[in-house]
């Protein structure tokens, strides 16, 4: 006859001392999941009614010492957790005193900047035990400000989801109208999807500039350079900068944000050897240019007396008086109007 396991006990009256916990709380009616995907329980909000505004919780079980402990959870729950449109919350009980905390899944990953760990080659994350809180009173004020969808990350979120769907209909307007939202919400959010606003910059062609939708995505596409310019990879800057034989005015200028804000992370890149096979050179020129004098903005290379020559090219003189005045007008795209092959 089979017998069961401790583990198997644990995780049992864990589950068990879980729920009591929530109908302690007095605000969750407590349902069981019958199918499991990583999800052991659900609770609903009940305030006094039932408000259809749920929490998903995975249960975790240990007995010992009352400590709480760092919780290795599989990457393929976390990308689940990721993409689920209902919070997540991992539950962690000591299953004899029935001490419990709690870690909102989306939450942790979006402040702890989870997602490399998540969508890398490893199997699996910690989520550390600083992370979690107690499933108490205070606690339960959180808890419930999460599935309502207003504690400040769901809300930052909520924006993201905002442009995110703006830009899959194609609605500028929109896009516009979201990107004020997502100034004020953005250092709530630790990821954003850069390659949905590439692919819509590139469907736009000329039409970025001087129209209504390519400002919005202009303004869009300077906001994530500032904010996420280190999570850009090689592929997407070429995507950004490259046009054919030539390039994009809005990529370079794009690139100068992330020059300014991330110099060391871009200097490493070494994107002036990458783009030194380009048939526009004066591509490869600016980030070399970039790279010779990290941190210096390019308003300053235009005007201040430093040494522009990089492999044979230069800024023509004129620059000096004439370029400050092209800057104001078109970013740091302007810089190249004035580079030249020395002879």
């Amino acid at each position: 006859m089979p017998r069961r396991t401790p583990s198997q006990r644990i995780g049992s009256l864990g589950h068990r001392v879980a729920a009591a916990q929530f109908e302690r709380l007095g605000s969750w009616i407590v349902r069981n999941q019958e199918e499991d995907v990583g999800i052991d329980m659900e609770v609903e909000l009940c305030d006094p009614d039932p408000t259809a505004d749920f929490l998903k919780c995975q249960i975790k079980s240990f007995e010992g010492a009352v400590a709480k402990r760092p919780v290795r959870l599989k990457n393929e729950f976390l990308k689940y957790a990721c993409e689920c449109r209902i919070p997540v919350i991992l539950v962690l009980v000591e299953s004899i005193t029935g001490q419990s905390w709690f870690c909102w899944l989306q939450g942790c990953i979006e402040a702890n900047r989870l997602r490399p760990s998540i969508y890398g080659a490893r199997g699996s994350t910690t989520i550390a035990a600083e992370w979690l809180a107690p499933l108490d009173g205070p606690g339960n004020v959180e808890l419930k400000s999460i599935a309502r969808g207003v504690h400040p990350i769901a809300r930052a979120t909520h924006v993201r989801d905002l442009v995110r769907f703006a830009l899959e209909t194609h609605d500028h307007e929109l896009v516009g109208a979201a990107n004020r939202l997502l100034a004020r919400y953005q250092k709530e959010i630790s990821y954003f999807p850069i390659d949905l606003v590439l692919d819509e910059v590139l469907s736009l062609g000329n039409r970025i500039w001087a129209t209504l939708e390519g400002n919005a995505l202009a303004e869009l596409l300077y906001m994530l350079a500032r904010s996420y310019g280190g999570q850009f990879k090689l592929e997407q800057i070429r995507k950004l900068v490259l046009r054919g034989e030539g390039y994009s005015r809005t990529g370079i200028n794009a690139l100068g944000i992330m020059y300014d804000e991330f110099p060391e992370r871009m200097k490493a890149l070494k994107l002036g050897e990458e783009f030194e096979r380009h048939d526009d050179w004066r591509v490869s020129y600016f980030c070399k240019l970039r790279e010779k004098h990290s941190g210096v903005p390019v308003m300053a290379l235009i005007t201040g007396a430093y040494d522009c020559a990089v492999d044979g090219r230069d800024l023509h003189p004129s620059a000096r008086e004439r370029g400050l005045s092209k800057w104001a007008n078109r970013g740091d795209c302007a810089i190249l109007d004035f580079a030249y092959e020395v002879d």
